[in-house]
């Protein structure tokens, strides 16, 4: 736990130390050029908005009441006679298709570097016999 405490107020004191002159600088430079922060220019999403519209509210979610035990339960509504749904017609598929695939040839690779694997097998003959004779 006193590990945790101590990264914590370490990662603090590290995230001042190099931001705030950052920020600091950022406030200078803004006071000297003689900008003030209203007549900045927004830029991203919200800079599209105009000033005059307000931002878009939510309508007010109506959340409907449950009748107490003062009142009477409203007349439920007389069912509606079911109309027939509509059956949902599948998508015409086509017939399947053969596919070619390629065959890769699997020993490429061996071919590519039959070589290299002859002077490793020779290689280790050779030190076989060398560990053998000794």
């Amino acid at each position: 736990m006193e590990l945790l405490v101590l990264m914590f107020v370490t990662g603090f004191a590290l995230a001042t130390l190099i931001f705030w002159p950052l920020l600091q600088r950022a406030n200078r430079r803004l006071a000297e050029s003689g900008i003030s922060e209203a007549t900045i220019v927004p830029k991203g999403r919200h800079a599209l908005r105009t000033p005059d519209a307000p931002a878009k509210s939510a309508s007010p979610t109506v959340i409907p009441r449950r009748p107490s035990a003062d009142q009477a339960a409203p007349a439920e509504p007389e069912p509606k006679p079911e109309e027939p749904q509509p059956v949902p017609v599948a998508p015409q598929q086509r017939a399947a298709e053969p596919v070619e695939i390629p065959e890769l040839p699997t020993d490429l690779f061996e071919k590519h570097f039959e070589a290299k694997f002859n002077r490793s097998r020779q290689r280790l003959a050779r030190l076989r016999d060398e560990i053998g004779k000794e």
